[in-house]
């Protein structure tokens, strides 16, 4: 063999072997991006997943929270249905003491009712309910259930003239409104047949 047809194989192989070398970086390059598009697809899919379980967490988060505040809510509204029923045993026993007769009636047995009277406020009190006074105090509807309505000219319209039964307020909210009667402003024919006297 000639020298010539020495180098026909080795530029030959060279050739195959620079084909090769294109082919396999070619390869090497699709491959690598390949697994730089999935690990962009896996780190966006982690993202996502980690939202997904951010909103989750703070989901029961708050249904944790919402359902503590009616499982309080439910506790002060029972306790007040019960507090309430104890100030329909004290209007009892208030109407009871003041009754006709009352005063003829045995003093031990109305020193009793007295007694028993006085643990039932002290209980309410102890448990932040407080009756409210609200005598010649200006009506007010979130306070005041109106009841009576009287025409005077003795005292200013629109003003509590008589409680008829006591209200009840906790922490500054009216747990149960007085019931009361108020003045309003007599009729024009009563003014002038007053004034003409």
């Amino acid at each position: 063999m000639s020298e010539t047809e020495d180098k026909k194989p080795q530029d030959e192989s060279a050739e195959l072997e620079d084909s090769g070398t294109v082919a396999n970086s070619d390869a090497i390059l699709e491959f690598a991006e390949e697994a730089t598009d999935e690990c962009a697809e896996a780190l966006r899919e982690k993202e996502q997943f980690k939202r997904l379980a951010q909103r989750a967490q703070a989901d029961l988060v708050n249904y944790r929270r919402r359902i503590e505040d009616e499982q309080e809510s439910s506790r002060l509204r029972n306790q007040q249905r019960i507090v309430l029923k104890f100030a329909d045993v004290i209007d009892q026993l208030d109407v009871a003491l003041n009754a006709e007769g009352a005063d003829s009636a045995d003093p031990n047995w109305l020193e009793g009712i007295s007694a028993i009277k006085k643990n039932f406020e002290t209980t309410l009190s102890s448990e932040g309910f407080a009756r409210f006074e609200c005598v010649t105090d200006e009506f007010d509807p979130r306070k005041h259930e109106a009841l009576l309505l009287t025409p005077t000219a003795d005292h200013k319209p629109n003003t509590v003239i008589t409680e008829l039964r006591p209200g009840y307020v906790r922490n500054d909210e009216v747990v149960r409104p007085a019931q009361v009667e108020i003045a309003v402003e007599p009729p024009e024919e009563e003014i002038s047949e007053n004034g003409s006297e």
